[in-house]
């Protein structure tokens, strides 16, 4: 799977306050300051990219992904493992479709972090281990917010300007409060251990949706 970035150039022009590229001394700065954000994200968190998993359950169609009820911004990898260990790739369904196990595809709703499989899956695939890749939320607005400070940073010595602006100053303060909030999903040694695998991630106990 290729990695993608975890935020955009537009992104980090958007944030600081820029409207053109060219402000900021061109694309290839931006995604300098993009990867040097991640690799501090990284180094302070661990991987940013978070991997969970389950079981498929014939009776049921909708899943969650993760417990910890913070946001997601994306999910990058969707497969159900095959007996022979094969990988079955899942994509989203395109808006306003229903899932469908033909198409291969499943629907998602961040709000609650869940994803729904078209009954056919399920059915098919009744105790097969479902894989997903996803990031946060927090992670990716951690690397945009410290990649927009990089470029105004860079811009105003660019431009001779002295003094902090005042947009850096409240994106200082939104990085500090998200600092402040993360902790690791799962601590070596904690109780929350038994459910988490360096291969898999966590696995996830389907119980808010399970049909008795």
């Amino acid at each position: 799977m290729t990695r993608t970035t975890l935020c955009t150039a537009a992104q980090v022009l958007q944030t600081a306050g820029y409207n053109n590229i060219d402000e900021v001394g061109g694309s290839e700065i931006v995604d300098e300051f993009i990867e040097e954000a991640e690799g501090e994200v990284s180094g302070d968190w661990g991987d940013p990219i978070k991997k969970s998993n389950f079981i498929l359950d014939g009776t049921q169609t909708k899943y969650e992904f993760r417990n910890d009820n913070k946001k997601t911004y994306r999910i990058d990898l969707m497969l159900i493992r095959e007996d022979d260990n094969s990988r079955r790739v899942y994509t989203e369904v395109a808006s306003g479709d229903s899932p469908s196990e033909a198409d291969q595809t499943y629907s998602k709703d961040f709000e609650f972090n869940t994803i729904t499989f078209a009954s056919e899956t399920v059915n098919t695939w009744n105790g097969s281990r479902v894989e997903i890749t996803y990031l946060p939320s927090a992670f990716h607005h951690l690397v945009r917010l410290k990649a927009a400070l990089s470029t105004i940073d860079k811009t105003n010595v660019m431009n001779a300007e002295e003094g902090m602006p005042a947009i850096a100053i409240r994106l200082m303060s939104r990085v500090k409060r998200l600092e402040k909030s993360q902790s690791d999903a799962v601590a070596v040694g904690s109780e929350d251990e038994k459910c988490y695998d360096e291969t898999l991630g966590e696995t996830i106990p389907q119980i808010r949706f399970r049909t008795y």
